[in-house]
C-alpha cells in the first residue's frame, strides 16, 4: 500500500513535466491555430508603415558564386540576409506555443533594398521568419551584375575587385539606418575559373541615404597559362644568353629564333585577353625579349659593318679603345680579324659588341626579375 502511494505520487510530477514540455511542441506543430493566431495579430496591420522610425536593417552578404564575364563585369550569385526588429509584431511565446514561424513577405513591411551601382534579378524569399519578440529575417536571393574596371597586370594569375553596394532609393537616414554584420562564412563553387579570396563589407553613407558595400576579390585561376608563360620566357632568355657567347657573324640566327618564341607567344596571348585599363606584365616582359632579340640581331650587323670600316678611326675612338684595353681584352677574334681592313676598327668593333651586349642582356635580366 505504501509502495502504491509512493508511485503515484511520483507519477503525477512525471505527467505533469510531460505535458508543460510537449505541449508548445505540439501547439507549434498546429498549423491551424498558428494561422489564426497570426490573421488575428495582423488585422491592424499597416504594410504600407515602418516600424519605429528610424529602422535599423542588420546586413549579411553570403556569395556563392562568382566570375568575371567577357564584357568586364563580375556576375554574383549570393544571398542578402536582412534582419530588423518591428514592435508590433510581437506574441507571447507560452500563449502561443511556439516562439518564432514563417509569415509570408506581402503581408509585412520589407526594407526596399537594392542593389544600386549594378543590374540585379533579386528574388525574394517566398516567407521571413519572424520571432516572438518581433525580430524578422529575410534572405534575398541576389543574381547581380556589377562593372569593374579590369586591372591586368598580374595576368595571368592576376586579382580583380568589384564593389556590391546596396541601399534603399526611397528611405533616408532618418528612416532607414544599415548595419553590417562581419562576414563568416560563405558558401561558393569553386569549380569554375575565379576563385573567390575575401569579402569586406563596410558602410558607405552617401547623402541622405544609408549605403551599406561589399568588396569581392577574385583570382582568376590559370596555372597552365603561369606555367606555359614562364617555360616560353625561360626558353627566349636562354637563347638570347647563348647568342650572346657566339661570335657576331654567327648570331643573327639565334637572335631571331628568340624574338619569333616571344612574338608567336604574345599573339596567342593577345588573342585571350580582355579589354582592359592595364598591360600585363607578362606582355611588357615578352614584348621587351622580342624588341632584345631583334636588337641582338641588329647589333650584330652593326658590329660587322663597324669592323669592314676602311678609312682610319678618328682619334678620339683610338683613344677610347686604348682606354678600354686596360679594363677588358679587345684582341679581336680570326673572323673579325679576317673581315676587318683597319685592325683599330676591329678593336674598336669587339668594344661596341660588348657594350650592346650589355645593355641588352642588362633589360632581359630586369625584365626576367620584374616577371618572377
Amino acid at each position: 500500500m505504501w509502495l502504491a502511494r509512493s508511485a503515484r505520487a511520483l507519477l503525477l510530477p512525471a505527467l505533469l513535466l510531460v505535458l508543460v514540455t510537449a505541449g508548445p511542441a505540439e501547439a507549434c506543430t498546429n498549423v491551424t491555430s498558428l494561422s489564426q493566431q497570426l490573421d488575428a495579430l495582423l488585422a491592424e496591420y499597416d504594410r504600407e508603415a515602418a516600424p519605429a522610425l528610424p529602422v535599423r536593417v542588420r546586413l549579411s552578404f553570403e556569395p556563392r558564386h562568382a566570375a568575371l564575364t567577357a564584357d568586364a563585369s563580375v556576375h554574383m550569385l549570393a544571398d542578402l540576409v536582412m534582419t530588423w526588429s518591428d514592435p508590433r509584431i510581437e506574441w507571447n511565446a507560452s500563449d502561443w506555443g511556439c516562439d518564432s514561424l514563417v509569415a509570408a513577405t506581402d503581408r509585412l513591411w520589407v526594407p526596399d533594398l537594392e542593389l544600386l551601382n549594378g543590374a540585379s534579378g533579386a528574388q525574394t524569399a517566398q516567407g521571413a521568419r519572424i520571432g516572438s519578440d518581433g525580430l524578422l529575417a529575410l534572405v534575398l536571393r541576389l543574381d547581380a551584375v556589377v562593372p569593374v574596371r579590369v586591372q591586368l597586370a598580374g595576368w595571368p594569375a592576376d586579382r580583380q575587385r568589384a564593389l556590391f553596394k546596396f541601399g534603399s532609393r526611397t528611405l533616408n537616414t532618418d528612416e532607414l539606418i544599415l548595419e553590417i554584420d562581419e562576414f563568416t562564412t560563405a558558401v561558393v563553387f569553386e569549380t569554375g575559373s575565379w576563385e573567390l579570396m575575401s569579402v569586406t563589407g563596410q558602410l558607405a553613407p552617401e547623402a541622405e541615404r544609408s549605403v551599406a558595400a561589399w568588396s569581392v576579390t577574385l583570382r582568376r585561376r590559370a596555372a597552365a597559362h603561369e606555367a606555359a608563360s614562364g617555360a616560353v620566357l625561360a626558353a627566349a632568355a636562354l637563347m638570347l644568353l647563348s647568342a650572346a657567347l657566339l661570335p657576331p657573324l654567327a648570331r643573327a640566327p639565334l637572335c631571331a629564333c628568340a624574338s619569333f618564341t616571344a612574338a608567336v607567344w604574345l599573339v596567342s596571348a593577345l588573342l585571350r585577353l580582355p579589354a582592359s585599363s592595364s598591360t600585363p606584365t607578362a606582355v611588357v616582359v615578352f614584348c621587351v625579349v622580342c624588341v632584345a632579340g631583334g636588337a641582338g640581331g641588329a647589333c650584330a650587323a652593326l658590329v660587322a659593318r663597324v669592323a669592314r670600316a676602311s678609312s682610319a678611326p678618328p682619334r678620339s675612338l683610338r683613344t677610347l679603345a686604348s682606354a678600354f684595353s686596360v679594363l677588358c681584352r679587345l684582341s679581336p677574334g680570326e673572323d673579325t680579324c679576317q673581315a676587318a681592313e683597319v685592325g683599330a676598327w676591329a678593336a674598336l668593333a669587339l668594344l661596341l659588341d660588348r657594350a650592346l651586349l650589355a645593355a641588352l642582356l642588362l633589360a632581359v635580366f630586369v625584365a626576367v626579375c620584374v616577371y618572377l
